[in-house]
């Protein structure tokens, strides 16, 4: 960028926040004039470019390689003018990259690095049951993942020389995935906000983040309890003996109890023979809380629903042994300026992949979560 084009650069930045002051007053007539400057200068900007680029020598593979580590994180400036139409230069083409798959009609890019690190970050303030079982990065659409059930076997004895015995009877599964796509529009208003990091986060948070989260809860748990019918447990101490029976011991070395609000609240309600609440506290987490040295988990009734009046879902055991979240890394946006054209908006698409494949269902178990009928003695 010359200094012409910084110049022009600078009034289309100033431009634009009176264009948002107009707005924010509701003075329609002045912001649209506004916005036609801001045009006016966007096709100056344009010849001014051609321009700087006749003058200058062709730029090489490692000059857009010199410049992307120099300035890593451009990917949100990157986007905000691709979201409002302005030419990008050969350097930020090179950030942003078509995907290569036909997903949906148009163009998908993929999203730059720093955005989706920026977006990884941000989803860690939202409570996600990804964690609680076992993410698996794939690069393919399909596949297959291989889980042995019920393992419950011995090594056998062999003499140095001899063939080792085969097992009988391995009892591998073999269970498909195919990556399904889930993704949201996202409407940003024609006249370009300032801080390009800022804003697009915003919009990214609040359309499609946290929206991300619950759909990935959601199916995590629908996955969970597939093919399982409800055990019905009556409060702390049923649950207790039921894990003490029940569980094998092995998968409970990286067990959790998972429920929602509404179990976690009849839970931690009850209290033994002194009126102590029989939950304890959870060392590396003291907002939570544990039982039988199981870490509890609680989510929204939203997204964990109660079965029914005063019963609640629960699951107990290895989760990760239990559940495999096939997780297509990448995140894909496309652009469309005509989908909300009446509206003066911008239509952002943004969308991720992924599979839940139910594996080892022996390794937790699904409770249906009563209150005590008594106080527990």
């Amino acid at each position: 960028m010359n200094k012409k084009m910084k110049e022009i650069y600078a009034k289309i930045e100033k431009l634009s926040d009176l264009a948002n002051e107009y707005l924010e007053k509701g003075d329609i007539e002045n912001a649209e004039k506004t916005v036609n400057e801001i045009d006016a200068l966007e096709r100056e900007y344009v010849v001014a470019e051609k321009l700087y680029k006749h003058e200058k020598e062709q730029i090489t593979d490692a000059d857009i390689e010199d410049a992307l580590n120099e300035k890593r994180a451009n990917g949100f400036a990157v986007m905000a003018k691709m979201v409002h139409k302005k030419q990008l230069t050969e350097v930020e083409n090179a950030i942003v990259v078509e995907s290569p798959e036909e997903i949906t009609e148009g163009t998908n890019y993929l999203i730059p690095e720093d955005v989706k690190t920026a977006i990884r970050e941000k989803r860690k303030s939202y409570k996600s049951a990804k964690k609680l079982v076992n993410v698996i990065p794939v690069s393919t659409l399909s596949g297959a993942t291989n889980f042995e059930k019920g393992d419950d076997g011995l090594l056998d004895d062999f003499t140095d020389g001899e063939a080792i015995n085969e097992a009988d009877n391995p009892k591998f599964e073999r269970a498909p995935w195919t990556i399904k796509w889930k993704g949201k529009l996202i409407y940003i208003s024609n006249i370009v906000l300032g801080n390009e990091k800022a804003s697009l986060m915003a919009y990214l948070d609040k359309w499609f983040i946290r929206k991300a989260v619950r759909t990935e809860n959601k199916d995590i748990f629908d996955t969970l309890k597939k093919g399982k019918e409800a055990t019905q447990v009556k409060g702390l101490n049923g649950l207790k003996e039921y894990i003490n029976k029940n569980i094998d011991p092995s998968c409970l070395i990286d067990g959790v109890i998972v429920t929602n609000q509404t179990g976690f609240a009849i839970m931690d309600a009850e209290t033994d023979k002194n009126g102590r609440g029989m939950l304890q506290p959870n060392p590396e987490d003291p907002t939570k809380k544990m039982f039988q040295g199981l870490p509890i988990e609680a989510f929204s009734d939203k997204e964990l629903p109660v079965i029914s009046e005063g019963k609640a879902p629960v699951f107990v055991g290895s989760l990760k042994a239990g559940c495999d979240f096939m997780d297509r890394e990448d995140l894909l946006f496309a652009i469309s300026e005509h989908y909300a054209f009446n509206k003066n908006q911008t239509t952002l698409r943004v969308m991720e992949g992924y599979d839940t494949v139910q594996a080892d269902k022996d390794a937790y178990s699904y409770i249906s979560y009563e209150k005590a009928e008594e106080p527990t003695p």
